[in-house]
């Protein structure tokens, strides 16, 4: 009898033994998944397809500025490259901010409308947004509201690039048709895209 009652005392500090490890464990690996990814520090090097009609920024605050020629006799579409050292907001903040200049003709809000997704080009994280609808495109572009001029069956297409540096952003905006037609491209020119 004496012999059992030692042997339960002993399995039961195994058991606690076992339990703790596992806690130990457990902790660990949640730790290492709420420990934040260091982010790839560095220039965002991008190489545009040469039917991409690269024009001189027209503001300041714009790295580089391209036209998709149109296409079915719509308008051409303007991407626009932008990078704020430092600076720039997270990626929700400007995903809201750019799904505000959308409306909606059912009413809906632009962000339940929206395709959204995470890609990966050469270790960077890319966020990939394309919304349509009508666009309230600002006549004072300097400036965060004032008046808009409505541009009904337009579409976005836009990218932003995580680095340590802070986000890049390549925006493009124009009609749906023209939107549609070079979104291959951009897809590829996403993909392409690295830090040196």
């Amino acid at each position: 009898m004496r012999s059992r009652f030692l042997v339960i005392p002993v399995v039961l500090l195994f058991i606690a033994g076992c339990q703790s490890k596992k806690e130990e464990q457990q902790s660990d690996t949640q730790a290492a998944a709420s420990t934040p990814q260091a982010l790839p520090a560095g220039e965002v090097v991008y190489s545009a397809p040469e039917d991409w009609l690269e024009h001189p920024p027209t503001s300041q605050m714009r790295k580089a500025e391209f036209r998709w020629p149109g296409v079915e006799g719509n308008e051409d579409a303007e991407l626009a490259v932008f990078f704020f050292p430092g600076m720039g907001g997270s990626v929700q903040a400007n995903l809201d901010r750019w799904y505000g200049q959308f409306k909606q003709t059912d009413g809906s809000a632009t962000a339940q409308q929206a395709h959204t997704q995470k890609v990966d080009a050469n270790g960077l994280v890319v966020t990939v947004t394309h919304v349509t609808g009508t666009y309230l495109k600002s006549q004072s572009p300097m400036m965060m509201s004032g008046p808009v001029e409505e541009k009904p069956n337009y579409a976005m297409l836009a990218a932003i690039v995580e680095t340590a540096n802070g986000p890049w952003f390549f925006k493009a905006t124009g009609p749906e048709a023209t939107i549609s037609h070079w979104r291959p491209s951009f897809d590829a020119f996403v993909k392409a895209l690295r830090v040196q």
